[in-house]
């Protein structure tokens, strides 16, 4: 899929929108048969996996369904729809604090406790809402797992807060993996002291496969020449990486509101304009949700092909078992038929219903054998008084 054209070429070829179709129904054609096979031994194939474990074929088949799914296909068939913005981060970068800043209310849960933000928190007018959990992005999301606050700050985008990338907990996580896979621009914050923090940047390493444009927020600034150093060594790591950074912006420290909720409006004035200029723009949202896309198709070949070696072992494995199988069939065929053409087979059932005919099972069998051993014995006790023949004969 990497002839993909980038940009607003996209909607204009419906070979893509086809393609895509294709590409979800093979997804959910896969996912079908993969589940069932599951079911078809005891296992559940909904059942949650450990985040300690191996991502296995079970895992990449759901994460190709869902992206084609959640993202795809909702994008491929309306790049007008409202851009799905996903604030992504470690735990405690103040993401929940950056949300309600930039909407001017407290509309997701701040505090000291981890993890704190659980759900999705999804924030954007009543249109835009509607449009992305109804029948878009959003869509996937069970109701119990998203939040929904009416703001009219910035039309045409969905501002939606995740859950920590590395939250101790594995639906969480879960659900942080499935937003970052249908938004079309993700803001990772981060902070002056955590931005080097592996596990974050493990989770950048798929948006950097499905070429996410990202916004890096680098949260709590020092003021002097730390903030400088922390910027630079930032840059550095990020240019190590294929990553589609489009800015990174700094938030300097400061007090946060009364309520704890919030920083001082002037304080994600950068952000803030960027996005603005964004939510304004008709002709720049659409190109950006082109290039969501383009970047999204080609950055769905290492997985779907992934998914497609899976199904080749699979069928291989299953060729070898059935082999194995047959194998196994045929030498305890050919084992029995030379037993009944050599006789043993017969003369052993032969012997076995006689005996069953006689009654002569095991009960009988132990008294007959006790009864011969008594009466031996007893001939020998009369043998023993007894003079021999031999000497009879010579008296």
């Amino acid at each position: 899929m990497n002839d993909v054209p980038v940009g607003s070429e996209v909607p204009a070829s419906r070979e893509v929108v086809a393609r895509v179709e294709r590409l979800a129904e093979a997804a959910e054609q896969r996912w079908h048969l993969l589940a069932e096979s599951q079911r078809e031994v005891g296992l559940d194939p909904e059942s949650p996996v450990s985040p300690a474990a191996t991502r296995g074929p079970r895992e990449r088949a759901r994460e190709l369904r869902d992206h084609a799914r959640a993202f795809l296909l909702p994008r491929a068939r309306d790049l007008d729809a409202p851009l799905v913005v996903a604030i992504l981060g470690p735990t405690g970068s103040g993401k929940s604090t950056l949300l309600n800043t930039l909407v001017g209310a407290p509309v997701s849960r701040t505090g000291v406790l981890r993890p704190t933000t659980r759900d999705a928190v999804a924030v954007g007018d009543t249109a835009d809402l509607e449009h992305a959990v109804d029948g878009g992005a959003l869509a996937g999301l069970a109701p119990d797992r998203l939040e929904r606050h009416v703001a009219n700050v910035l039309p045409g985008l969905v501002l939606v807060d995740a859950p920590d990338v590395d939250s101790v907990e594995h639906a969480d996580r879960a659900l942080a993996d499935h937003l970052l896979e249908v938004a079309d621009l993700g803001v990772f914050v981060t902070t002056a002291t955590r931005y080097a923090d592996r596990v974050p940047w493990d989770v950048l390493e798929r948006a950097e496969q499905r070429g996410l444009g990202l916004i890096v927020v680098v949260n709590r600034m020092p003021a002097g020449t730390d903030a400088a150093a922390v910027v630079e060594d930032l840059q550095a790591l990020l240019a190590e990486t294929d990553l589609h950074v489009r800015d990174v912006i700094r938030v300097p420290e400061g007090a946060v509101d009364a309520d704890g909720a919030a920083l001082p409006p002037q304080t994600v004035e950068p952000l803030g304009h960027w996005l603005e200029t964004l939510s304004a723009d008709a002709a720049g949202r659409r190109a950006l949700a082109a290039d969501a896309l383009a970047g999204a198709l080609r950055g769905v070949a290492p997985l779907a092909q992934s998914v497609a070696d899976d199904l080749e072992r699979e069928v291989r494995l299953r060729h070898e078992l059935v082999g194995y199988v047959q194998d196994a069939y045929a030498d305890e065929t050919k084992a029995m038929l030379e037993r009944l053409f050599s006789g043993s087979f017969l003369r052993e059932e032969i012997i076995r219903h006689w005996h069953s005919f006689v009654g002569a099972d095991q009960v009988t069998r132990f008294f007959a054998d006790r009864i011969g051993q008594l009466r031996g014995a007893v001939s020998a006790l009369l043998r023993r008084g007894s003079k021999a023949p031999v000497a009879a004969v010579q008296q």
